[in-house]
């Protein structure tokens, strides 16, 4: 008898002493409740999250939501966004018209999906009905960018051929060219540094199957991928000019692309599939995680220490590149949209019930 309490005891201890490392690794505090417990009028799905250092970030979502912070999360205020279209105020003074209201074209304010960076000034916020902001000055001010169709630049007419497609990944690969994507394999393409973007949508009629292009990443100039619906992989070699179809080996819609290096990096989707290159693209092969949950967005800041995040609050953590990942759940049911970190000791996540959560290590 008394051995078998010892026993107990001991496996009691075991599952504690599991139980604690458990938490001390994850080291995730929930920053900001979500909307019903926090109540506070400002409601809204986020989808994206940005620090520029440990203290002054920002983040995006639903009906043109953008809080912004400057001590690492504890405190977010809400920062109100000039929706109108370029030109409509001069328009407006001149009695020629005020151009489209401030919800792009009606239905208020537009959904934002992604929030990128060049440098500490320039950034970007992309999101629904084709909605692309731009700032100069560190996020203080954002301007609304255009995106036109191909057809209506040939023919030379600016006030039709809107893009009015969800607009997701960006990224610039010079100071004047860069790329957007977005859903109904939507291209866009910048060569005057993102003051206007010019690209293709193609729209699903009704029976069709739509295939929506979610991220972008570069690794050069010249040598980029696109991800998106049923596995879709495409590759560029020559700056954009063309992509090429690659098999990734899975019909998984893909969500988040993240490269360390030329030769390193991943790709993360549905039913918790992660893929993993170490040869630039050539291969792709899957990194195993104990994890069944959609991930919707993962980032590394190196070659070994890196997050994704998905469905159920689950966190994955990785610190030898992937070979292993410790999964974690934080509170709730809701599902993780976005994740940035500055540094191996501090990373955010923000989830679809507003909530904020953010992680920092003493090590």
């Amino acid at each position: 008898m008394v051995r078998k309490v010892i026993i107990f005891f001991i496996l009691l201890i075991g599952i504690m002493l599991s139980f604690s490392d458990t938490i001390a690794e994850t080291k995730w505090t929930v920053l900001r409740d979500d909307d019903i417990i926090r109540g506070d009028g400002i409601q809204g799905m986020l989808h994206d999250v940005h620090f520029w250092d440990n203290q002054n970030g920002l983040v995006v979502g639903d009906s043109g939501l953008v809080l912004v912070t400057a001590d690492g999360g504890k405190t977010w205020a809400k920062k109100e966004i000039n929706m109108r279209p370029p030109g409509a105020a001069a328009r407006q003074r001149s009695g020629a018209g005020g151009g489209p209201p401030a919800g792009f074209g009606g239905g208020g304010s537009p959904t934002f999906y992604n929030i990128y960076f060049v440098n500490e000034k320039i950034g970007y916020i992309t999101g629904a009905r084709g909605a692309i902001l731009k700032t100069e000055d560190g996020g203080k001010t954002w301007n609304r960018k255009i995106a036109r169709s191909e057809a209506a630049r040939q023919n030379n007419n600016p006030r039709r051929g809107g893009i009015r497609a969800h607009l997701m990944g960006i990224q610039m690969i010079s100071e004047t060219v860069g790329f957007i994507v977005g859903s109904e394999n939507t291209i866009l393409k910048t060569t005057d540094g993102g003051e206007t973007w010019v690209g293709s949508s193609e729209r699903a009629r009704v029976g069709e199957t739509r295939n929506n292009l979610e991220n972008i990443w570069f690794v050069s100039p010249t040598t980029g991928w696109i991800i998106g619906s049923y596995g879709t992989l495409l590759h560029t070699t020559d700056g954009g000019e063309t992509w090429e179809k690659q098999k990734a080996g899975f019909d998984n819609n893909l969500f988040g692309i993240h490269f360390f290096d030329e030769k390193t990096g991943w790709i993360c989707g549905q039913e918790g599939l992660i893929l993993h290159t170490s040869d630039g693209g050539k291969t792709w092969k899957q990194q195993k995680a104990e994890s069944y949950d959609d991930l919707h967005d993962i980032i590394f800041v190196d070659a070994r220490v890196g997050w994704a995040v998905g469905g159920y609050n689950s966190v994955l953590h990785t610190t030898d590149g992937g070979k292993t990942w410790t999964v974690s759940n934080i509170p709730g049911s809701a599902n993780l949209k976005g994740v940035h970190a500055t540094d191996q000791n501090h990373c955010w996540t923000v989830n679809d019930w507003g909530v904020i959560a953010g992680y920092k290590s003493d090590q």
